[in-house]
């Protein structure tokens, strides 16, 4: 699901104000994303800026979201980095690595799951940064691969129109600002001496400048798979997929320097093994702050009043001590 969710484009000249503009991501970011069966149709876009995109519906207990997790790594800190040179930032997600650029445009080098390694020799370029209202791009790739002694050969191409842009609700009450309506369609087939699958991937896709991965994505998939003998076989499938939660400056890896508890919180939780002076800032998903109380003097231990935070996911962080997340139900 994750390989699905980026896509497409090229180079495409002024054609609108307004322009998508590249993300910056960093290693040490992380991310929650859900995924649904099904969703229903963008009815009320008008193009061009101003837009209202309503997608908080996706949530519901009948459609059995799941979870997808993931975060952003450097390359030369993953095994197989330096297949990847190329690329900026890797993703590591599902038990899979997968490589990007930004900068003049958002771009796709390949990706590792388990010992199969895809490296594309011309790589997929999504679409190019900036990408103004009304501009197209498209663009083509290819690679070649080996597994289980066949060798693999894959051709596609990719097109993208940025139709529109405005706010973007997402299940929870969130909202983003300044978001781009991005449609897409993909189009991969990988050929071998036992015949070819063939994907096809359409739909919308909401970008901002301020996340490097997509927010949300609403997509239809078929699929067909042509043996040397025998009849094709299809499958169709249609997901809705959101961005559910992004830390931003997570620390490397160390040990927690304070315990907190509980841990998921109601309306207080205590912080203990903190170093006295020192202060405990709360930051949301989106790395705003939203909470900061000194430790007080000959005190290794504090009560941290959340009662006025909205249930979610915080990160936590005291002094110069690790950041921790905390979550808070009601």
């Amino acid at each position: 699901m994750k390989r699905i969710f980026i896509l497409l484009a090229f180079a495409v000249p002024f054609l609108a104000s307004a322009q998508l503009q590249s993300p910056v991501p960093e290693a040490g970011e992380t991310f929650v994303q859900k995924v649904v069966d099904g969703f229903a149709d963008i009815m009320n876009d008008t193009g061009g800026p101003g837009q209202s995109y309503d997608l908080t519906y996706l949530y519901n207990p009948d459609f059995g979201a799941v979870s997808s997790n993931g975060s952003f790594v450097s390359v030369a800190s993953t095994p197989n980095g330096k297949v990847f040179a190329g690329s900026d930032i890797a993703v590591q997600a599902d038990g899979m690595y997968t490589y990007y650029s930004y900068g003049d445009s958002y771009e796709y080098h390949g990706g590792v799951q388990n010992n199969l390694i895809v490296a594309y020799n011309d790589t997929e370029v999504y679409f190019p940064f900036p990408f103004d209202i009304g501009a197209t791009s498209e663009d083509t790739f290819a690679c070649e691969y080996g597994t289980a002694g066949i060798t693999v050969y894959r051709t596609g191409t990719v097109t993208a129109e940025c139709i529109s842009s405005g706010t973007l609700g997402l299940p929870g009450m969130v909202y983003y600002e300044d978001v781009y309506r991005v449609q897409m369609t993909e189009v991969l087939v990988d050929s071998t001496f036992l015949g070819t699958y063939e994907v096809l991937v359409s739909g919308d896709y909401f970008f901002s400048a301020d996340y490097p991965i997509t927010l949300a994505a609403l997509l239809n998939i078929s699929t067909v798979d042509t043996p040397i003998t025998g009849e094709p076989v299809v499958t169709t499938s249609a997901v809705g997929i959101w961005l559910d939660e992004y830390v931003v400056d997570t620390p490397e890896t160390e040990a927690p320097s304070f315990v907190m508890l509980p841990n998921p919180a109601g309306d207080q939780v205590t912080l203990v093994g903190l170093q006295p002076g020192a202060e405990i800032v709360v930051y949301g998903m989106d790395g705003r702050e939203c909470k900061r109380q000194m430790v007080r003097l000959g005190m290794r231990a504090e009560l941290l009043n959340v009662s006025d935070l909205p249930a979610g996911t915080y990160v936590v962080r005291c002094g110069e001590g690790a950041a921790q997340q905390l979550v808070i139900h009601r």
